[in-house]
C-alpha cells in the first residue's frame, strides 16, 4: 500500500509520467503548427487548413491542461468539480464552434 504510493510519487518527480510526455509532444506539435502558420502569414499565403491545425493544437493543449487541472479538482467539493467541468466544456465549445462555422459557411 505505502510502497505503491511512494513509487508513483517517485515516478512523477523523476520523469513526469505519461501525461508529461504527451504534454511535451503537444508542445512540439503546437510549436511547429504555429511557426508554419506564422511563416505562411508572413509570406501572404492563405491556407485554411492551417487555422484548423492551430485550433487542433489549441484543443490538445486544453486537453492536457484540463487533465492536469482535474488532478487538482478531483479531491475537492462537488460544486468545484461541476464548475471545473463547465469551464472546460465552455473552452472546448469556444474552440470547436469557429472551426465548425468556418466549414459550414462555405
Amino acid at each position: 500500500m505505502f510502497g505503491r504510493k511512494n513509487k508513483e510519487e517517485n515516478t512523477e518527480r523523476q520523469g513526469g509520467g505519461f501525461l508529461s510526455f504527451v504534454a511535451f509532444l503537444v508542445t512540439v506539435f503546437a510549436t511547429v503548427l504555429y511557426l508554419v502558420a506564422l511563416i505562411l502569414q508572413f509570406i501572404k499565403v492563405s491556407v485554411p487548413i492551417i487555422e484548423t491545425m492551430r485550433s487542433v493544437a489549441s484543443m490538445l493543449t486544453i486537453c492536457i491542461v484540463g487533465l492536469l487541472g482535474w488532478r487538482f479538482v478531483k479531491h475537492r467539493a462537488a460544486w468545484c468539480k461541476l464548475f471545473y467541468v463547465l469551464l472546460i466544456l465552455t473552452v472546448i465549445v469556444c474552440v470547436v464552434l469557429p472551426i465548425v462555422l468556418q466549414y459550414v459557411g462555405k
